[in-house]
């Protein structure tokens, strides 16, 4: 899972974890101005995450035009063409699509899209495994696509990177050619 600041709502939410059964203390590993300066809700996920998974699976259930739906939160249209865009470049869906991506509800599931639809993984990443196996190379794409479905283990925060640099020196292979970042 990405490590991410939560919204005052999320945090809430866990210290009232910590007394579920009884009484209990929740220790917050960050400054209470950091607290305060947190957005007071989440933002729905329809709104940030990728769509192509979401629209890939809506139209393999036969739901309609993403466009039309009535989400609680509707995506934005940007978002909603981009997942469109992707999943024709994809091949996953065949069919008509607007230069907006919108369609006019006749775009139907490829056979590549059904096996995509099948697999609980980002298409793009279902699409690489999906030839690699067409290529015999499966074992090999699968540690490629594993790797790339998790944050950066290089990512440090910026407002601690001497001291993530002092952990990664632990690390340093004088033989190495790389550079760290």
């Amino acid at each position: 899972m990405p490590i991410e600041k939560i919204s005052q709502a999320s945090a809430n939410q866990r210290a009232g974890r910590c007394g579920r059964t009884s009484d209990g203390i929740c220790i917050r590993l960050y400054a209470e101005d950091d607290y305060d300066a947190r957005p007071e809700f989440t933002d729905p996920e329809i709104l940030r995450t990728n769509l192509a998974s979401v629209m890939l699976r809506m139209i393999s259930l036969g739901l309609g035009e993403v466009a039309d739906f009535p989400f609680v939160d509707p995506p934005d249209r940007r978002a909603v063409t981009d997942g469109v865009n992707l999943l024709h470049e994809l091949g996953a869906v065949a069919g008509s699509a607007t230069s907006t991506g919108e369609g006019t509800g006749q775009r139907k599931i490829t056979e590549i899209g059904r096996s995509l639809d099948r697999l609980p993984i980002d298409p793009r990443f279902a699409r690489m495994l999906l030839e690699a196996d067409r290529n015999g190379c499966v074992a090999e794409v699968l540690v490629i696509v594993a790797a790339l479905s998790i944050q950066d283990p290089r990512e440090r925060p910026a407002d601690n990177q001497q001291a993530a640099d002092a952990s990664h020196a632990l690390f340093a292979d004088p033989r190495s050619t790389s550079s760290a970042t």
